[in-house]
């Protein structure tokens, strides 16, 4: 993989719960993730989620640095495969091999984008 980008993005718990998440949740989840986070029934999973949601789409943003059009995170998917390991879904630049990790500690989470360009 030849690296054409890379982000990264740290968010502390702390600052996801001042925050009114329900409102954060409408604000930067995609349906898909919406239905994973409303179905979610423990207050620090669904801060997990959250937090690790938005450092993932913070990071994606920062590996590409600008778009052709504006970037809604609502059109964009952090998902998990079938070994937990998350993914994008995005309608922005999907030809683009996009490579996400997540790590979470007891107060932190992190996210880490590297994105390979792929020319039409």
């Amino acid at each position: 993989m030849k690296i054409d980008g890379i982000g990264i993005d740290l968010v502390e718990f702390d600052r996801i719960k001042t925050m009114a998440m329900e409102r954060l949740a409408k604000r930067i989840l995609s349906k898909e993730e919406i239905k994973i986070y409303t179905d979610m029934k423990l207050a620090k999973q669904k801060l997990n989620f959250l937090a690790g949601r938005f450092a993932a789409k913070e990071a994606y943003t920062k590996a590409y640095q600008t778009f052709d059009e504006p970037l809604n995170m609502v059109n964009v998917s952090v998902l998990n495969d079938h070994h937990g390991a998350p993914y994008i879904k995005s309608p922005y630049r999907s030809q683009d091999n996009v490579l996400l990790s997540l790590s979470h500690s007891e107060h932190y989470v992190v996210a880490i984008c590297m994105v390979e360009k792929v020319k039409k």
